[in-house]
């Protein structure tokens, strides 16, 4: 039997490295086995031309960007021109202007015949894919699904400035989607604000659960500090570290806590200040940052201060089986759909290392101390969280694609 062809639209791939890169590659081997898979990305300096990745083709087109050395195309200075226009004008939002989307979809024109393909899905973060997808599916008439990791108009890192106009293009987008699948918080939150595709809306789960190899607990006792780790992205705002860090640097010798990943607002002399106990690495990578996950006795979450996002790191926590704190910044956190489930977890409320410094400092002693080298079994986390996997989110995207009901 022969299998459709399906396009997927995503502008950031690997070698980028985040959350959302390894969603789309995990979910798009899934797709292959499918569906004939092409996936349209776009360069980053280094890359060579269209590559087998695994079950699918991966075709890079030139990108283009404010910042001269991400660009991978000819920029002329009339694109300049035009993007420092729309900058200055207002219409920039988060590095995705206009001419961006437009550049982008003119190069998956000339890489590819998009009425060859059965289907399209397009991924965010960023938004460029949906409006290019949008455009081609109204053009050629091949039936759309755009997949939505993150929110677009509501996302807090833009602030209300222009919520209402990104709001309205988003709307005037989706209008051409066959269907709209939105992770948990994300749909919930679109749906609340009365958006005009929400009869299109799909609520999914956010996968990460994976097989994950689990290091066996040390051999008798270990007489060193416990190895606690966050891993993520860190700001003042949206993902503040300083509460976790204040909790930690109180622990004692008895505990040793390190955080990797990316300041994207703040300094590292504003989190990590001469004398802090907290070990900052820096951004990690490859090996490095796999010797990291391996070295860890405990995960460190950190909730977000908003309730349309989530971490979607704690499914690769989960996925260790290992002991995990979970700090987080207020009752409807959504981190607590999923970790106040979870047999091996602390979970504290930001509130309380306020309100009872000591307290918390002996929980999380205790908690450290009393759970060191446990793990908890794969099959037990593939039970409770059947929903999270990858499999599971391919489904879902597969009988969009269909014109299927979700399953319940």
């Amino acid at each position: 039997m022969t299998k459709k062809k399906l396009l997927v639209l995503a502008y950031e791939y690997y070698p980028t490295e985040n959350a959302n890169t390894r969603i789309i590659r995990n979910t798009c081997e899934r797709l292959a086995d499918r569906y004939e898979t092409d996936l349209v990305t776009v360069k980053t300096p280094g890359d060579t031309g269209p590559e087998e990745s695994g079950k699918f083709r991966v075709i890079r087109v030139p990108g283009y960007s404010f910042h001269r050395e991400k660009c991978t195309g000819p920029v002329t200075p009339f694109v300049f021109a035009r993007m420092a226009a729309e900058k200055i004008r207002g219409k920039i939002t988060h590095d995705e202007t206009r001419m961006l989307e437009r550049l982008y979809e003119r190069e998956i024109r000339k890489a590819v015949s998009a009425d060859s393909y059965d289907a399209i899905v397009s991924f965010s973060a960023p938004f460029l894919p949906h409006g290019c997808a949008s455009r081609i599916s109204a053009e050629t008439g091949v039936p759309w699904t755009a997949v939505c990791l993150d929110p677009y108009f509501s996302h807090r890192i833009f602030g209300p400035e222009g919520l209402e106009r990104r709001k309205k293009r988003e709307e005037a987008v989706m209008a051409n989607a066959a269907a709209v699948l939105m992770t948990y918080p994300t749909d919930r939150d679109y749906l609340r604000a009365g958006v005009s595709f929400r009869d299109r809306i799909r609520g999914i789960e956010m996968p990460g659960i994976a097989p994950c190899v689990q290091e066996p607990a040390e051999a008798g006792p270990n007489p060193g500090p416990v190895r606690c780790c966050f891993f993520g992205s860190m700001y003042r705002e949206i993902r503040d570290p300083r509460p976790a860090i204040a909790l930690f640097s109180a622990a004692g010798d008895g505990i040793e806590a390190r955080f990797a990943g990316r300041i994207v607002d703040g300094t590292k002399e504003e989190f990590f200040p001469d004398g802090c106990p907290c070990r900052y690495l820096g951004e990690l990578a490859g090996e490095t940052l796999a010797g990291e996950y391996a070295d860890a006795e405990v995960l460190v979450n950190i909730g977000n201060a908003v309730d349309n996002q989530m971490p979607s790191k704690i499914f690769e926590y989960i996925s260790t089986g290992k002991p995990i704190i979970n700090i987080f910044k207020s009752t409807d956190c959504p981190t607590l759909k999923y970790l106040g489930r979870y047999p091996l977890v602390l979970n504290i409320h930001e509130a309380e290392i306020r309100k009872d410094p000591a307290g918390c400092v002996s929980r999380v002693q205790a908690f450290c101390r009393g759970h060191r080298g446990e793990r908890v079994p794969a099959e037990e986390t593939k039970r409770l969280y059947a929903a999270n996997t990858f499999e599971a989110f391919t489904e879902s995207i597969c009988r969009a694609i269909e014109g299927e009901e979700d399953k319940a």
